[in-house]
């Protein structure tokens, strides 16, 4: 029995382009009635057990509201679900563990066990729901990959020399856009004006920003950092690297792994297995006692205690919480059969391009030169950085910050991209200067 969520198939039916957005709100939303079910049936269960368990005049007729106990109608409400589930899959010519299910609460609703009944089905729902919250960690670690792209660009008309904001899906090949500091860049092209600096850590793992000028290509997905862009689009969708790693996790949680086919093998063989062996039960117990209703308890017991959800849920489950888990920080796993292939691997070779990093950057070290000290010469360059949105130079002031240094505000500041950023200052804050005039800082390259 598992629990395939509506947001999980429109994704990996989806191009990049056709992302999850607007509709994000409702989809999480999906989740809920599946949830409000085991709910209300947990609590109609539960209530029954209360009152029977008070076992007080005043208290049993509650137990009947309407005529039946609460405990059938929690069967009900809640093994509808089961049932549908159970015929949708015959229809399809598919046997799972729900037709177990289907028959130990008809059986037992039958026999006169509502609460038997009830409990099944809770358990079902349970295990469903929590399937269902594991799912939904994976979908929305999946989703913070398309949030790396903007919905929005500015496409560039040189004929107009004008912008204008306009879908990404509007996008084409050879269309001009502007990208502008702290903006992520929509698409793979080649930059014809200006000069920046990208930060690649999202596909790249590396938190060492690199400068980019006309003539060089940038990625989706990266940020770019300082100056404004013009870049032309060569790859859109699905072609960019960005749209190439997206398809590769959505298809990743479409892909199974040796043991989750295994697991549904053994689901298959397991219910005719098991509906043998309450047959079994049922028949001993007619020739031991003579009559056939003194198996029918026994035989019921079989096929609840048998019932098949554990060995079913907890596999996928289990490939989803670690494959989220995984997405959440940063790891990309191209299916669940190499993450099962990971429990066998005792050495790991990486490259020199030290794309496994922590993400970020922090201060070593600092060596200053010779009548310099460490923590004036961590002064001056935060204080040059202050109005800097570079990464080194916001890694630089929080160091400072960090040992409780003052940093003095520049009255001006030039960032200079791939060379570094010029600053000036009123009077002589760091005593390196005259008196009553500007002091000029430069921190770069």
């Amino acid at each position: 029995m598992h629990y395939v969520p509506a947001s999980f198939l429109q994704i990996e039916s989806s191009s990049p382009d056709n992302r999850p957005g607007e509709n994000d709100d409702l989809q999480k939303y999906s989740f809920w009635p599946l949830y409000l079910l085991a709910g209300v049936t947990g609590i109609l269960l539960g209530g029954d057990l209360l009152i029977g368990w008070i076992n007080s005049p005043a208290w049993l007729a509650w137990q009947k509201p309407m005529g039946f106990r609460l405990a059938l109608i929690a069967a009900v409400l809640g093994g509808a679900r089961i049932l549908y589930q159970t015929l949708d899959g015959l229809f399809e010519g598919r046997i799972g563990a729900d037709l177990a299910l289907t028959i130990a609460t008809l059986s037992a609703i039958i026999l006169g066990e509502p609460v038997v009944a009830a409990l099944v089905v809770f358990i079902a729902l349970a295990g469903e729901s929590l399937e269902g919250v594991i799912a939904g960690r994976a979908h929305r670690a999946l989703t913070q990959l398309f949030e790396l792209r903007p919905r929005v660009v500015h496409r560039y008309r040189a004929e107009q020399d004008l912008e204008r904001d306009v879908p990404l899906a509007e996008i084409t090949v050879g269309d001009r856009l502007s990208v502008r500091p702290g903006e992520r860049v929509p698409v793979d092209g080649v930059i014809i004006r200006g000069r920046t600096e990208i930060d690649q850590s999202a596909l790249t793992g590396e938190s060492w920003p690199v400068s980019r000028e006309e003539g060089e290509r940038v990625h989706a997905g990266t940020l770019n950092q300082l100056g404004g862009i013009l870049i032309q689009t060569e790859k859109i969708g699905g072609e960019t690297t960005f749209g190439q790693i997206v398809q590769l996790v959505s298809s990743a949680i479409e892909k199974k792994s040796p043991i989750e086919r295994q697991a549904d093998r053994l689901a298959r063989l397991f219910l005719p297995a098991v509906l043998a062996v309450a047959g079994g039960t049922l028949f001993v117990w007619r020739l031991r006692m003579g009559y056939w209703s003194a198996g029918w308890m026994p035989a019921l017991s079989v096929l609840v205690v048998a019932c098949p959800c554990p060995l079913i849920l907890a596999t996928p489950s289990a490939v989803l919480a670690a494959m989220s888990w995984l997405a959440r920080r940063g790891v990309i796993i191209k299916g669940s059969e190499v993450l099962e292939r990971l429990a066998k691997v005792n050495t790991l070779a990486l490259d020199k391009t030290g794309t496994v990093t922590r993400g970020e950057l922090r201060v070593l070290r600092i060596r200053p030169l010779e009548g310099l000290e460490e923590a004036e010469l961590l002064r001056i360059a935060a204080s040059a950085e202050r109005r800097s949105e570079h990464l080194i130079g916001r890694v630089l002031v929080r160091e400072a910050e960090g040992r409780q240094q003052v940093l003095p505000v520049p009255v001006e500041t030039q960032v200079l991209p791939g060379q570094g950023i010029l600053s000036e200052f009123k009077g002589n804050p760091f005593g390196i200067g005259d008196e009553g005039q500007t002091t000029r800082v430069v921190v770069g390259s």
